[in-house]
């Protein structure tokens, strides 16, 4: 599993349709489970879209369709990517992956070893605190892709 990072190729972090398209994903059959996420809604008309129950479960088209009414700035969260084979009570029956982490000994999905934090995930978006994101995937092609779209890149 790799981690890799932009946090100098962009204006505003993190705008997901952005991502979506650089990476190619934004024709991919996924559900987004997106979790501790907080992000800037210019246009104030979508926020109820969102978070009824602190985590969003969405499939890739629909997600799409938001973003393009509008391209949020997201300041944190964890988007993660599971295949659509599984059902929603599969999904939730995990913990909701975090990126803020609070408590001593928890595991930082910034600084320690990179991993998936949900086990059906096939990869992870991380959108950090306004100013870069980060991915974590074993996926070279996803990974290849990154490198290309955001070249000042760094892996850890």
């Amino acid at each position: 599993m790799k981690r890799i990072v932009s946090d100098k190729d962009c204006k505003c972090y993190t705008k997901m349709k952005k991502v979506l398209e650089k990476l190619e994903l934004a024709d991919k059959d996924y559900w987004w489970l997106i979790s501790d996420a907080e992000f800037i809604n210019a246009k104030n008309d979508s926020y109820d879209l969102f978070f009824n129950d602190g985590y969003e479960l969405i499939k890739t088209a629909d997600l799409v369709k938001i973003l393009d009414k509008n391209d949020y700035q997201w300041i944190w969260g964890v988007f993660s990517a599971i295949p659509t084979k599984y059902s929603a009570e599969e999904i939730l029956q995990y913990d909701l992956p975090y990126l803020q982490f609070f408590e001593e000994g928890e595991y930082n999905p910034y600084y320690d070893e990179p991993k998936l934090q949900h086990p059906l995930a096939e990869f992870e978006i991380y959108a950090v605190d306004s100013t870069e994101m980060f991915i974590v995937t074993g996926d070279e092609k996803l990974i290849d892709r990154f490198k290309k779209n955001y070249p000042r890149y760094k892996l850890t």
